[in-house]
């Protein structure tokens, strides 16, 4: 078992504390010019208080203008339950010990999917005439190809996260497309403010819907992410492979439930 503990927590960690306050983000939003992070109650008093601009990049800034991260509280709270685990974890774990000889768990019995001590497949009978694998080489199989499902999730999620990003700035641009048309139309009547509202809403709805897509598929594969990291980390070798299918069948409904995202909506102006 890797220890990351002393490798990277400590300097993830520092990627998501606030510009502005040098703490763990809270409510993270982010300047999209920049990218820095900030809480929201601190970049808000900041625009509204100080100056309506980025405290790291200088560039003009509004409030409605922030993009929302909400996928930061699950990666904080990972890397703590990550550190966590890194500070009690230990080498020997009593769960792989044969319940029946005291013996550890060394052989995997192909026949019966199973993890057994040598002496039941020698003298145990039970496992007569069946085909074995030491556990060792079955669990590196087992774990290689999780964790290869898992770095593809983690793709999708990346992709996921950057399609959100660009959702949000596309809102962004609508609403500034608004304001600027209601500032040159402020001499006509109420029907043209109307007629921009009719023509703008249906866009500003499909936006809204590929968000909330986004976010609920995001919310699943983080969710599925932290179960089989859980899993990698807390089971012995035979939990984890007695386990093996039911994480497979995991991946697998989420995978078939994934509603790929087809592209931005393109943004009339």
């Amino acid at each position: 078992m890797h220890s990351w503990s002393n490798v990277s927590d400590s300097s993830l960690t520092g990627v998501f504390k606030c510009f502005i306050c040098a703490s763990q983000v809270q409510d993270a939003h982010l300047c999209p010019h920049c990218s820095k992070l900030f809480c929201y109650d601190c970049i808000s008093r900041w625009l509204t208080e100080q100056l309506s601009e980025c405290p790291n990049c200088r560039v003009s800034l509004d409030v409605e203008e922030l993009v929302a991260c909400r996928w930061v509280a699950e990666v904080t709270q990972h890397l703590n339950m990550l550190q966590a685990h890194n500070s009690a974890y230990c080498d020997e774990n009593p769960k792989d010990i044969c319940t029946i000889h005291g013996e550890k768990l060394s052989v995997f019995c192909w026949t019966c999917h199973c993890c057994i001590c040598h002496e039941c497949a020698l003298w145990g009978g039970t496992h007569t005439g069946h085909t074995f694998k030491p556990i060792s080489e079955v669990y590196a199989q087992e774990v290689s190809r999780i964790r290869k499902e898992a770095n593809n999730l983690r793709k999708r999620l990346t992709k996921l996260v950057t399609n959100a990003q660009q959702v949000e700035k596309a809102a962004v641009t609508i609403r500034r497309v608004k304001n600027q048309r209601l500032r040159e139309m402020q001499d006509m009547i109420g029907k043209a403010v109307v007629a921009l509202d009719r023509q703008l809403k249906p866009k500003m709805m499909t936006l809204k819907g590929q968000q909330q897509c986004i976010t609920k598929e995001s919310s699943n594969l983080e969710m599925l992410l932290s179960q089989i990291d859980h899993q990698l980390k807390t089971c012995s070798q035979s939990e984890l492979l007695t386990k093996s299918a039911e994480l497979a069948k995991m991946i697998y409904a989420v995978k078939q439930c994934q509603g790929y995202y087809s592209g931005l909506l393109a943004v009339e102006r």
